[in-house]
């Protein structure tokens, strides 16, 4: 973490709540992948049964998410 943030010097309490605000929206989108990649290998309880195609569809689908996450957030703080 920022030694300036956690001391104070420097960091006001707009700064760190928008820091904190991006932290939770990244934790929301790595949650929502994970919960893709869950999605796609509970599809087949047993292993002999996925189909690679269903764990690479969900890997996909996982990463466009955290992909669209990261442009949303990237537009928010102008372009960075």
């Amino acid at each position: 973490m920022n030694r300036q943030a956690e001391s104070g010097g420097g960091a006001t309490t707009a700064t760190l709540e928008v820091r904190v605000g991006r932290l939770e929206s990244q934790v929301g989108a790595l949650i929502e992948a994970i919960e893709v990649l869950a999605r796609g290998f509970e599809d087949a309880p047993i292993a002999a049964e996925r189909s690679i195609a269903d764990e690479e569809r969900a890997a996909r689908r996982a990463h466009e998410l955290l992909l669209l996450v990261k442009s949303a957030q990237q537009e928010a703080s102008g372009g960075a």
